[in-house]
């Protein structure tokens, strides 16, 4: 399989579980302990990794993986938080401490050298700290607005 045929296998897909799917399917068939070629999974591996980092455009027009707005709108009623996707994954900040058992049970988790938690998969430790300025260079950030309510004031 050409690397182009593997480059055509991504294009529109509506989100990350989409592209895990499509990933698997040509590992079973490129892999090279079932008959593939070590070239050519090599050149898959390179085009999924691309896809990840680069996949999803945050702008206007964006769109988020139906999984993270499934997420996204179980929290976005809260106020005094920040909501920001920053790549495939949802970090979240502000006033959470009332908030912190409803988001243990979504599935998010504390990172507390940042000091928010984050949703989404983490493949491995980095022993390398980066920044959260740093990983929103290399992903992309879209912070997402929650509903405010406006106090009256006497």
């Amino acid at each position: 399989m050409k690397r182009a045929e593997i480059t055509e296998q991504f294009k529109d897909l509506e989100g990350i579980n989409e592209a895990k799917k499509v990933y698997k399917k040509l590992a079973k068939q490129l892999h090279p302990d079932m008959g593939g070629d070590t070239e050519d999974f090599k050149a898959l591996n390179e085009i999924y990794n691309d896809f990840i980092e680069h996949g999803l455009v945050f702008d206007k027009d964006s769109e988020i993986d139906l999984e993270l707005e499934k997420i996204i709108s179980h929290i976005l009623h809260y106020e005094n938080i920040v909501i920001e996707v920053v790549g495939s994954w949802i970090w979240v900040s502000g006033d959470t401490k009332e908030i912190k058992s409803h988001l243990k049970e979504l599935g998010f988790k504390w990172a507390k050298k940042k000091v928010m938690w984050f949703y989404g998969e983490m493949k491995s430790r980095n022993p390398k700290q980066k920044s959260m300025d740093d990983i929103k260079a290399k992903y992309g950030c879209m912070t997402v607005q929650t509903k405010g309510r406006t106090k009256i004031t006497a």
